[in-house]
């Protein structure tokens, strides 16, 4: 590839340097500084010498820094790291003239509202103060001097300090509640004193007395706390609800907070207790993610006579999407109206997705994979001169550092614009990054280059897996694709690691039951023909589990075979596409589409005879 693009013995004197930086020896560390400027990895030693020196540097040495290196991720590290100083020191004019936009960090958000009021600006802190206030959840300690200048200005008020109350309590925040219950002044406690009454004792409120309520802050807090009480006990709440509307008064806001809440509940639930009063309200008091609930309730039930009437409720621009195409054609066909299904099922069929091949495949219609061709890549030597970053990025893998390198390509695609992003893209894919041909894609929105999108990566390591294990490549790329993005030092919150995402538990077990001896350490997850014999290998069990269907065995792929039993167990018998399109976690859901179409690129790529499903998981009872 590109590893000795640099010669070694800058390499080494860096690695020096970096030694000597790190043990404090300044006369040898600028020794060997001295000659390194051609070195793409000697910004690292700059921003680390300034960086130990932080409470000593000047806002012009950070400029100067910045000066030199543009755009660079530690250009805005070092910036964000003197920002938080400067707030420190409260040097608001330097502040803001080194970022006088609004920051994204909340506590460089409350600093920057903090700067406003100590230059005179004191609308725009007020503003940004009450901004910064309204939340549900606790704000960093760095916005308490923000919002004491406010309170002691007169500016922050008791339904200011309300209003935060039933953010906190609806987000379940009971500390915050109490927290604030305290600033409240004592004229408007009873307001308080009721939220704080039904936070403790929610079912109070359907008991057989009426809990008394008394003025507009009570009547709003009775909302709430009848609202969250729905998704536990909604057919209480629902008796109950009338009858204080009608004692106190609720107003149409109130109620219909009350009643999006019962109706959500009600359709999670999947009960037929209610329908008629869900059908008739919810057009009342519905929005768009109550009608799409709605809608795939209907699918669920195959109910495809009232479907077209909820899709219809939507917005206009999400009708229009592959998804609900593809369910207004299904309906319409149900009901015999093959010829307006059929015009449905086209539009749909025209979009590149899950839902558009699924209609090309039922429709037999050609799949629509649009794709672009690549740019030409530009030459090596142009991109180091073009982009700084690229030159890191280089460097760093030749290293071995694939994190460090991660991190600069990702900086330098937030920085180009579309056109240089295809190139870098498109010189990705030349030198074989391929995590990084689809960062590039990602970040660029660039869906139709399916060559940076879909690589064919460690293809032979995938194809000699699958021809062992009896399973279609194209699957395996597949998962991989979702799974991690072909990124082999890739790990999840949870601990899954490596291009398959293994949990360690599992690794272990699979290794165990398939006799695959390169696994001898936890870490080995991260070796990239191991984690593929390992995932490829788990995925098998699987299949073999669900009698070689895939959609069932990619789904417990991702979210585990008991879940996927229980689903089956209560699903009652429903077609394919009906069952997926309920799948309880939407994360699994999408998981799920996303590989079945992903398959069907990757089938093409391997010059496989194309099919979202086959013919027996289409028409398989789930």
């Amino acid at each position: 590839m590109s590893a000795s693009a640099q010669p070694s013995p800058l390499r080494e004197q860096y690695r020096q340097a970096e030694q000597a930086l790190t043990s404090n020896e300044l006369l040898r560390y600028q020794q060997l500084r001295t000659g390194l400027d051609a070195y793409p990895l000697t910004i690292y030693l700059d921003y680390q010498y300034l960086a130990d020196r932080l409470s000593q540097l000047s806002t012009a040495e950070v400029e100067n820094f910045m000066r030199r290196y543009p755009n660079s991720l530690l250009a805005d590290r070092l910036e964000g790291r003197y920002l938080h100083r400067l707030v420190h020191e409260q040097r608001w004019r330097e502040f803001l003239a080194l970022y006088p936009e609004v920051p994204n960090s909340e506590v460089l958000q409350c600093a920057h509202y903090r700067a406003k009021w100590a230059l005179g600006d004191k609308n725009t802190a007020i503003a940004g103060a009450k901004l910064m206030w309204l939340h549900g959840g606790s704000r960093a300690s760095a916005c308490d001097p923000l919002f004491d200048a406010w309170k002691s200005a007169g500016g922050r008020t008791d339904e200011d300090i309300w209003q935060r109350m039933l953010l906190a309590y609806q987000s379940g925040n009971n500390s915050l509640v109490d927290y604030l219950y305290r600033q409240l002044s004592v004229t408007a406690r009873p307001a308080g004193d009721f939220l704080k009454s039904v936070q403790g004792n929610p079912y109070q409120l359907i008991s057989s007395d009426l809990v008394a309520v008394k003025g507009e802050a009570q009547k709003t807090a009775l909302s709430y706390a009848l609202a969250k009480l729905a998704n536990t006990e909604p057919s209480q709440v629902m008796s109950v609800y009338p009858k204080y509307q009608r004692q106190v008064g609720l107003t149409q806001r109130q109620v219909a907070r009350i009643e999006q809440a019962l109706a959500q509940r009600l359709m999670f639930n999947r009960t037929h207790d209610y329908r008629s009063w869900l059908d008739a309200r919810l057009p009342e008091v519905g929005d768009e993610s109550l009608f799409e609930l709605r809608a795939r309730l209907a699918i669920w039930e195959q109910d495809w006579a009232s479907l077209p009437g909820w899709i219809a409720k939507l917005p206009a621009s999400t009708q229009q999407d592959s998804r609900w195409q593809y369910w207004r054609g299904r309906a319409l066909k149900a009901q015999q109206r093959h010829t307006d299904g059929d015009k449905a099922w086209q539009l749909a069929a025209s979009q590149r997705d899950y839902y558009g091949f699924l209609a090309a495949q039922r429709s037999q219609a050609p799949y629509a994979f649009m794709k672009k061709n690549l740019p030409p890549a530009p030459a090596l030597s142009e991109a180091r001169s073009r982009w700084p970053a690229f030159a890191r990025t280089e460097e760093w893998l030749a290293i071995g550092d694939k994190n460090a390198a991660r991190s600069e390509w990702y900086h330098l695609l937030g920085k180009v614009t579309e056109n240089e992003g295809l190139l870098l893209g498109s010189l990705a894919y030349k030198l074989g990054w391929f995590d990084k041909s689809i960062q590039a894609s990602i970040r660029l929105r660039a869906w139709d280059h399916l060559d940076l999108r879909f690589p064919l990566v460690y293809r032979q390591t995938f194809q000699n897996q699958a021809q062992k294990l009896g399973i279609n490549a194209a699957t395996l790329f597949a998962i991989t694709r979702q799974e991690s993005a072909f990124y082999e030092q890739a790990r999840s919150p949870v601990g899954a690691g490596g291009l398959m995402q293994l949990m360690p538990g599992t690794a272990k077990d699979t290794a165990r039951k398939f006799n695959i001896s390169d696994f001898k350490h936890p870490s080995d997850v991260y070796r990239a023909e191991v984690n593929i014999k390992l995932g490829s290998s788990y995925f098998k069990q699987m299949l073999d589990r669900y009698s070689n269907n895939r959609v069932a065995a990619i789904a417990a792929y991702n979210a585990g075979p008991s879940r996927i039993d229980a689903w089956l167990r209560n699903s009652a018998s429903r077609p394919l596409d009906v069952w997926v399109e309920n799948i309880p976690y939407r994360e699994t859901r999408g998981y799920v589409q996303n590989v079945l179409y992903y398959s069907v690129i990757y089938q093409s790529m391997l010059g496989q005879p194309t099919a979202l499903v086959t013919s027996n998981e289409l028409n398989y009872v789930y």
